[in-house]
């Protein structure tokens, strides 16, 4: 992998098509993690779900692959109104539900590098889906958008010190509630945002050349 690289990383192969095809990325290595290859500074890497997973897929990112950044790209749930599905933004915060600092009892907290012309969010990783209004409800003074990923990405890039960018479309709001419903909106609107995705992944790595 040469210098300066940028990998991209998914949590599912379902987020993951559209971008893997409007980029033109070609196979690259089915294990211990499905990989594809652009050009000489472009990945991708299929991570799978959960802080734990994407932590051990952005290890491997950085240390097997001498990876210098990671992008985390795919869908998050809306906290707060006015995020419709489809919305576009770029994390600059992602809160840790799985680790609690001892005095304060509140999650840790990671920087992230914001991308230029991107509306910003504030993200929370949690360790199951919300399904409920209550759910989000619970998270929405602290964040914007919920995933079940960044955390663990961030942490890795911090641990590192790499830099981590995050790219995440709405997928859902509190009206999609189920399983099915969110599988659907993912397969639709991983579609429609990889254009404009696509073309934030091409700026990115033309800042990081």
């Amino acid at each position: 992998m040469s210098r300066n690289s940028v990998v991209l990383q998914f949590a599912t192969q379902l987020e993951a098509k559209p971008i893997i095809e409007t980029l033109r990325l070609s196979p690259f290595q089915q294990k211990p993690f499905v990989l594809y290859r652009g050009d000489s500074s472009l990945y991708a890497i299929i991570g799978g779900i959960g802080i734990t997973s994407a932590a051990i897929a952005a290890t491997f990112a950085y240390t097997m692959l001498n990876a210098d950044t990671i992008v985390n790209i795919g869908a998050a749930g809306a906290l707060k109104p006015g995020l419709s599905p489809g919305t576009i933004g770029t994390v600059t915060t992602v809160h840790d539900t799985t680790q609690y600092h001892f005095d304060t009892e509140k999650p840790f907290t990671y920087a992230l590098t914001p991308i230029n012309n991107v509306a910003q969010l504030i993200c929370v990783s949690v360790v199951r889906p919300l399904r409920t209004s209550k759910e989000r409800k619970q998270f929405a003074p602290i964040a914007d958008i919920v995933d079940m990923e960044l955390a663990g990405i961030a942490r890795s890039g911090q641990k590192f010190s790499k830099q981590c960018y995050a790219i995440k479309y709405i997928s859902d709001t509190e009206q999609h509630n189920t399983h099915e419903d969110i599988v659907h909106n993912i397969i639709t609107l991983s579609q429609s945002t990889a254009p404009e995705i696509a073309t934030h992944v091409h700026s990115l790595q033309t800042m990081l050349q």
